[in-house]
């Protein structure tokens, strides 16, 4: 299993603003992917997640464009 970010926040909205901060990483070479939008899991918790976005391999064979 790699890596992965988790959020969990008390709003929809707050998901989504630290999901944009993994944006970030980007200046450090690190793209992230979003693998569960904000979802509310119970009451008023809520929850997403991201994972580091794999490097086409030289040549650009092995992953298909997004």
């Amino acid at each position: 299993m790699g890596v992965s970010f988790g959020i969990a926040a008390d709003s929809a909205h707050e998901c989504a603003e630290a999901l944009a901060l993994l944006a970030l990483l980007q200046q450090f070479g690190v793209e992230v992917t979003v693998t569960l939008r904000p979802a509310q899991v119970g009451g008023t918790r809520w929850v997403a997640r991201a994972v580091p976005t794999p490097e086409a391999p030289a040549g650009g064979e092995g992953l298909v464009g997004r």
